[in-house]
């Protein structure tokens, strides 16, 4: 039976980057949880002031994004039957393997603390050695290029408006379909990662949180599947 992938692109997640480590808020916030700034999340909910410095500002430092999205794809039947790969691309160029049984943190600061770990560690194991996160420096063509899927897509509220038996019948003619979902908070998704795309796909006449998104994709992807 054909898998289906899901690459989150573009996702506002990354270290607090070294030219505001040294800024007074980042560091009254690493005194208080004792933590070394190198290996700190940025999170604009915390972090805002310190970042108005930083390019594209507004698009970054929302890894609660992130986390919302993974928990909808990962507690989905469609993934519980074994028909999903789950792949993560950040803001810094980091390429993450998602383990379909990892068991992600429910609580979000413990999930910035299994952030902060894959940073450094570059995986995350269980006690007998299973991979279940998997952090290496790729850029997206690379990332896709490793997978090999069947077809590229991107969802996008600007592309084409698609109609659900359009999408069902996609999920059963196609091995490996990867839709990218943007995992950020502002703005439009960079040219490069448009171009990687070999079809634009609207699931809505509205713009909707990433989260949203796969959710309703993952959804027409069991129906058309029968998955239960």
């Amino acid at each position: 039976m054909p898998r289906i992938v899901l690459l989150l692109v573009e996702s506002a997640v990354e270290l607090v980057p070294q030219e505001i480590r040294n800024h007074p808020v980042i560091q009254a916030y690493c005194r208080r949880r004792r933590q070394d700034p190198r290996w700190v999340i940025l999170d604009s909910s915390y972090h805002h002031s310190a970042m108005k410095g930083l390019t594209n500002y507004q698009k970054r430092g929302r890894p609660d994004i992130l986390h919302f999205t993974l928990l909808e794809a990962l507690g989905s039947p469609l993934n519980l039957a074994g028909m999903l790969e789950v792949y993560c691309h950040t803001q810094d160029g980091a390429f993450i393997e998602v383990n379909p049984k990892v068991r992600l943190p429910r609580v979000y600061e413990r999930f910035k603390g299994l952030l902060s770990q894959l940073y450094r560690q570059g995986t995350i194991k269980t006690e007998q050695g299973e991979i279940l996160l998997k952090m290496e420096k790729k850029n997206i063509a690379e990332a896709i290029g490793s997978i090999r899927p069947g077809r590229v897509y991107l969802l996008s509220e600007e592309g084409r408006r698609v109609k659900r038996s359009e999408m069902e019948e996609i999920f059963k003619t196609i091995d490996r379909p990867l839709f990218m979902v943007g995992c950020y908070p502002h703005g439009d998704f960079q040219e490069e990662t448009k171009k990687l795309a070999e079809e634009s796909l609207s699931l809505s006449e509205r713009r909707l949180e990433a989260w949203t998104a796969v959710s309703r994709l993952l959804c027409i992807a069991e129906q058309a599947l029968n998955i239960t």
